[in-house]
C-alpha cells in the first residue's frame, strides 16, 4: 500500500511541531505545502539531522517512514 501524507506523515507531527513552525512559513499540516518534492526535502534534512524537532529527534524508525514517503513521490 502506497504511503500517504494524510494518513502516514501528517500523524507524525504533533500540534506543538505543526504551531513552532509556522512563523517560518513551514506548513507541516498542509499537504498542498508539504507534497512539493522540495519542501518535504527540506522538512527531512531537518528531520534526519535531529534539528527537528527541537524538544528531541524523533526515532530512526519515523525518519525512515517519512524518507520512505519522499523517495515514493511525496502522495496527498
Amino acid at each position: 500500500m502506497a504511503l500517504s501524507f494524510v494518513t502516514d506523515i501528517r500523524p507524525l507531527f504533533r500540534d506543538e511541531d505543526i504551531q513552532c513552525m509556522e512563523p517560518f512559513e513551514v506548513k507541516l499540516d498542509d499537504p498542498a505545502w508539504m507534497c512539493i518534492q522540495a519542501n518535504a526535502q527540506s522538512v527531512y534534512d531537518q528531520i534526519a539531522t535531529g534539528a527537528m524537532p527541537p524538544d528531541e529527534p524523533w526515532p530512526a524508525d519515523r525518519v525512515s517512514l517519512f524518507k520512505k514517503w519522499i523517495d515514493a513521490g511525496c502522495r496527498p
